[in-house]
């Protein structure tokens, strides 16, 4: 009788020890549909202490839209508790927004109306300022192109 009480605290001292926990960050606009971008183990020591590794996210998910998955699954778990929470695995997914772009292509004659357009004009003034001479040379080049053909 004995042996069973000590068989079922170990192993409700292992399902304790072993427990999961998940964190989920959201950057951006979020991606958790996404394609996985990154999906492997990180490596912690001393019970997570040591082993913080750093993502650059903007290589990762060039679109600037992830969500992180940060969980420390079953198998982690075990794998911590068979190593005395020495090694302290965890498991991290990055799911990225794919930035799809539509394709567009629009005729010169379009190009210099959106070029010549008031509006255009007066945003690109105001978001690059001294920049509407470098447009204005692209114009003219543009204007000599269309001699051309």
């Amino acid at each position: 009788m004995i042996s069973i009480w000590r068989m079922m605290a170990t192993m409700g001292l292992v399902l304790v020890v072993v427990g999961c926990y998940e964190h989920t960050y959201t950057v951006g606009g979020g991606a958790p549909a996404g394609p996985v971008a990154y999906g492997e183990w990180e490596h912690h020591w001393l019970g997570g202490l040591i082993g913080e590794r750093t993502h650059e996210l903007s290589e990762v998910c060039p679109s600037g839209n992830a969500t992180i998955h940060d969980e420390q699954t079953f198998l982690n778990g075990l794998v911590s508790v068979l190593t005395s929470r020495i090694y302290t695995p965890t498991k991290v997914t990055i799911r990225c927004d794919t930035g799809r772009r539509a394709q567009l292509e629009l005729s010169r004659k379009e190009i210099v109306s959106i070029l010549t357009s008031p509006a255009f004009r007066d945003r690109l003034e105001t978001v690059l300022q001294g920049r509407l001479r470098e447009v204005d040379s692209g114009l003219k080049a543009l204007e000599e192109e269309f001699a051309d053909d």
